[in-house]
């Protein structure tokens, strides 16, 4: 009895030494310096992608599985994020300005009032996804995968959209002013009420697109 008791002891020491160990390594593969976010927070997001309020500034998160997180109000500004899976993920109030988010997968992300100033969101795949009232003032979106997005009353002002996929996405009452559209597809997207005021639509296809009038855009479509 006494040898079983110590065996089942010893098992549970190194099953949590093997834990702390593991937790330790993933934390230090996901960041560069100990001081540019609080380790408890960023222990917590990779243990149980789960993180309220939780001070993540600065993180390197590269390529990293963050599938189905929840993040609300989390402070993940100037953080290097290429590559991250975020998918089926909430983030209410998420901070990501100044981050790289570069080839991010994003789909089905429900971003409501989101911070995405000067974020670099070029490559990524954000389709399907809900971003509310998300601020992308002169962010980076250069060939982006946003069909079927939500962008419903999202400032866009400044922001490179140069050649994104922006078909049957949903640009209700956004601020597009000053915005580079030049090559995108706007296939059936909704500008209901949207302000282009100074945006480049060079070679931009807006072909069935709905645009700020109300009106139906034939610019694209295909004449048979």
């Amino acid at each position: 009895m006494q040898s079983n008791m110590q065996s089942n002891a010893f098992t549970r020491s190194i099953t949590a030494i093997a834990s702390t160990a593991v937790a330790s390594i993933l934390a230090m593969s996901f960041t560069n310096s100990a001081q540019a976010q609080n380790a408890a927070h960023l222990k917590a997001l990779l243990e149980n992608r789960t993180c309220q309020r939780c001070e993540l500034a600065g993180i390197d998160a590269k390529g990293a599985n963050l599938r189905e997180s929840f993040l609300d109000v989390a402070d993940l500004r100037k953080s290097s994020l290429s590559g991250v899976i975020l998918a089926f993920s909430t983030m209410y109030y998420a901070d990501f300005r100044g981050s790289d988010l570069s080839n991010a997968d994003l789909r089905n992300t429900y971003l409501i009032n989101g911070d995405l100033i000067q974020a670099n969101l070029s490559g990524v795949n954000a389709r399907n996804s809900r971003w509310k009232y998300a601020d992308l003032t002169n962010a980076n979106l250069q060939n982006a995968n946003l069909i079927d997005i939500e962008l419903v009353y999202a400032k866009l002002n400044g922001a490179d959209l140069r050649n994104a996929s922006l078909r049957n996405a949903s640009l209700y009452g956004a601020d597009l002013t000053g915005a580079n559209l030049k090559g995108a597809d706007l296939y059936r997207a909704d500008l209901s009420n949207a302000n282009v005021t100074n945006v480049d639509l060079t070679q931009a296809n807006l072909c069935r697109a709905i645009m700020p009038d109300g009106k139906m855009s034939m610019q694209g479509c295909t004449q048979f």
